[in-house]
């Protein structure tokens, strides 16, 4: 288990995000709809997210810092074309030269282009705030107007003065209120075009997650369906070599995880990198000399990152790996906690499971180190980039380069960079764990080792060689009469001509078999263990493909009949009898459709009445899984009672009785002599008290037929079947 796992891990290294990414598409893509709608919701959301920071930028400029200089239009031509019109259109024109240029816009000069223009009087060497009050008042006004007189302010017209810096402290906070009456009323509105949107940004989120929701569910839904049906569509050999555990941690947790993948990353990843981008934009445009100083801080942010996201993914898969391990682990140790308690090994399967735990701790702790590390280097990084807007924001305020509401507007944008950012730590979780889970699950939809299509006819595989040499006569004996379901039903004549088979293409199996099983004949095969009896019915029922020879039923080859015709004429009664934790009935009828006359035929002819009548639902009593609650010979009953229901043309017992007693044997016996003598059987038995009433029987040794003939007549050879007689009833 340990060397599939590990090779599984190497698989996973060759597949790559690539291939994981076209898988997640292509469920995606099925629902357009929704992702369109998502996506529109991104740009709404980030849209929102930046233009926040942005509007209170312009009231702290605008309306509460009003502070700025006066200008002359004639004198400002001078400057770059560019620059000029921007001064001219976000300033307030006071008279026919002169404009209110706030110290907002005066970063679009240059230090140097500051100074000169002082020197010449272009723009003024004092600063002023500027008052648009709105009073419809007249004693306001005629207050106004006594400042002006006094010089204490500058009327440029009713509705619109300048204060000096320095005379503000001549007003009362009363006074500066009327004052700035319609700045207040314009913060109002601003604060209300904030609320709304806000409000937009919390609708478009609540809709963005609800489409998101369904197309996770959606998509989810879809990859299960296909991968439980790949899954079933295997052939039987795959799930020879992978635990049951592994399989059912591909079909559940694998895809829950990929499930949180696309409803909390898949669009909100996109999201965020959007606004990462979008506030980097906007950062440059508004002031690229400030940005340049933040932007120091991104090439570490990056480093860092795709550090982080490399060392990440090669933890995820340790983790997943392991997981995968362990619970394989369990599925094995609770599947066989009868066997495990009996022999008294608990304490040896508890030291096996410290171990695999630890495992799965130690590969966790790894991931623990990497985030240990990755997250406050990211909140350090953060405080970095703050400290170094204050420092070079401050002094800009000094200098009239940087203004109080493009410093707080940059201190909002790197909270807001900061925080996908820090939230990228937690995606990568999600993320890392979805692509391993991903390349885990394509391990399984890349397995092209597939049962053929039970409704066509697939041909003979080219793999093989050799016709067979065995001229058997060909008897087409198809009767017209049909079962319910609509499929040809065999006669039951079976001829093997020179099979040979073998699992690993290293050592053969079965070597060169050629028999024949009449119409309605029973035939019994009997060996050492390992001579290659139950392969016999593997590669009958094409659960595996032989090499070499031909097997015919009714004169077609297998391999010339539609897979579900071929398995709906055949019924086996296994030792190992497995048991669906469903009532009695469903176990009977196994998804059949319900024939109640021949339902009540079945268990008086299994001879199960009696076991059945003792629940008080008889046929609808649940049963546990795999039948805990039943004996063995109890469990075999039931699946005799299958087989019979199925009514089959060629009925296998592989060693069905090995299990039941000598009394339940003897009704099994007589229930089902009946019903075989109308198909034909095959008995495979170690126990030869069994096979005695067999038409032929068949003794196998290393993959030969080594004896064939009755039973009297085998004694009579004193051969192989002669000594395992001697060696079975000899006391």
């Amino acid at each position: 288990m340990i060397n599939d796992l590990n090779n599984e891990d190497y698989e996973e290294r060759k597949l790559g995000n690539r291939e994981v990414i076209k898988l997640i598409l292509g469920y995606i893509l099925r629902y357009k709809k929704f992702l369109v709608i998502a996506v529109f919701l991104v740009f709404v959301i980030t849209g929102a997210s930046l233009s926040v920071p942005y509007i209170l930028k312009q009231i702290v400029d605008r309306y509460v810092m009003k502070e700025g200089v006066i200008g002359k239009i004639s004198n400002l031509n001078v400057l770059d074309d560019r620059v000029y019109r921007k001064i001219i259109k976000k300033s307030v024109k006071l008279n026919g030269d002169e404009l209110f240029i706030f110290k907002s816009n005066l970063r679009l000069f240059s230090k140097k282009e500051i100074r000169s223009l002082q020197q010449n009087g272009s723009i003024s060497l004092e600063r002023f705030i500027l008052i648009e009050p709105g009073i419809r008042d007249k004693s306001e006004i005629i207050k106004l107007n006594r400042y002006v007189e006094d010089g204490f302010i500058i009327k440029y017209s009713d509705n619109l003065f300048l204060i000096p810096i320095e005379k503000t402290s001549i007003f009362t906070v009363g006074e500066m209120i009327r004052l700035r009456k319609m700045d207040i009323y314009n913060i109002t509105v601003r604060g209300f075009e904030i609320i709304l949107i806000l409000l937009i940004q919390f609708i478009a989120s609540y809709f963005q997650i609800m489409y998101l929701m369904k197309l996770s569910q959606y998509a989810m839904r879809d990859l299960r369906i296909d991968l439980f049906a790949h899954l079933i569509s295997l052939r039987v050999s795959f799930f020879d070599k992978n635990p049951v555990g592994r399989l059912v941690s591909r079909v559940a947790n694998d895809i829950e995880t990929l499930n949180e993948f696309f409803s909390n990353v898949l669009v909100t990843l996109f999201q965020d990198l959007l606004l990462m981008v979008g506030i980097t934009v906007v950062m440059a445009l508004t002031d690229l000399r400030l940005f340049s100083m933040v932007a120091m801080v991104y090439p570490a942010v990056v480093v860092v990152t795709v550090l982080f996201r490399i060392k990440v993914r090669d933890a995820y898969r340790r983790i997943r790996t392991r997981i995968a391990e362990l619970n394989s682990f369990l599925s094995e140790a609770i599947s066989g906690i009868r066997l495990i308690q009996v022999f008294v090994r608990e304490d040896a399967q508890f030291k096996k499971f410290k171990v695999k735990n630890n495992e799965v701790y130690r590969a966790q702790l790894k991931q623990l180190y990497i985030y240990a590390i990755f997250r406050p280097f990211i909140g350090f990084l953060r405080w970095v980039s703050i400290a170094i807007i204050l420092y070079f924001g401050a002094r800009g305020i000094v200098q009239n380069t940087v203004s109080f509401g493009l410093l707080i507007m940059f201190i909002a944008y790197v909270e807001r960079f900061f925080e996908p950012v820090r939230d990228l730590s937690e995606k990568f979780d999600i993320m890392q764990n979805a692509w391993a889970s991903g390349e885990k699950i394509l391990l399984i939809l890349k397995n092209r080792d597939i049962e053929p299509d039970g409704d066509k006819i697939e041909g003979r595989p080219d793999k093989f060689t050799g016709e067979g040499r065995l001229n058997f006569e060909k008897r087409v004996l198809f009767e017209d009469k049909r079962p319910p379901e609509s499929f040809r039903r065999f006669n039951g004549h079976v001829v093997f001509d020179d099979v040979w088979f073998s699992y690993d293409s290293e050592q053969w199996v079965l070597k060169g078999i050629s028999f024949e099983i009449k119409p309605r004949e029973t035939i019994a095969i009997v060996g050492p263990t390992g001579a290659g009896k139950t392969t016999l019915i593997n590669v009958l029922t094409r659960f595996y493909d032989i090499q070499r020879g031909r097997i015919l039923i009714d004169g077609r080859n297998i391999y010339q009949i539609p897979l579900k015709e071929l398995r709906r004429n055949i019924a086996i009664v296994m030792q190992d009898v497995f048991l669906f934790a469903r009532s009695i009935r469903d176990n009977i009828k196994l998804g059949l459709e319900f024939d109640s006359n021949w339902f009540e035929e079945v268990i008086r002819a299994s001879k199960i009445a009696s076991f059945i009548n003792r629940f008080e639902n008889r046929e609808n009593e649940m049963v546990m899984e795999r039948g805990a609650t039943f004996s063995a010979g109890e469990n075999q009953l039931l699946s005799f009672a299958r087989a019979l229901y199925y009514n089959p043309s060629i009925l296998i017992l592989d060693e069905a009785t090995s299990s039941i007693d000598s009394e339940t044997e003897k009704l099994i016996e007589k229930a089902t002599e009946e019903l075989i003598a109308n198909r034909s059987s095959i008995i495979i038995a170690h126990r030869l008290s069994t096979v005695q009433r067999a038409d032929k029987i068949i003794v196998l040794e290393d993959g030969k037929i080594v004896e064939e003939g009755t039973h009297n007549t085998l004694l009579k050879k004193r051969g192989i079947y002669h000594k395992l007689y001697t060696l079975q009833f000899r006391y």
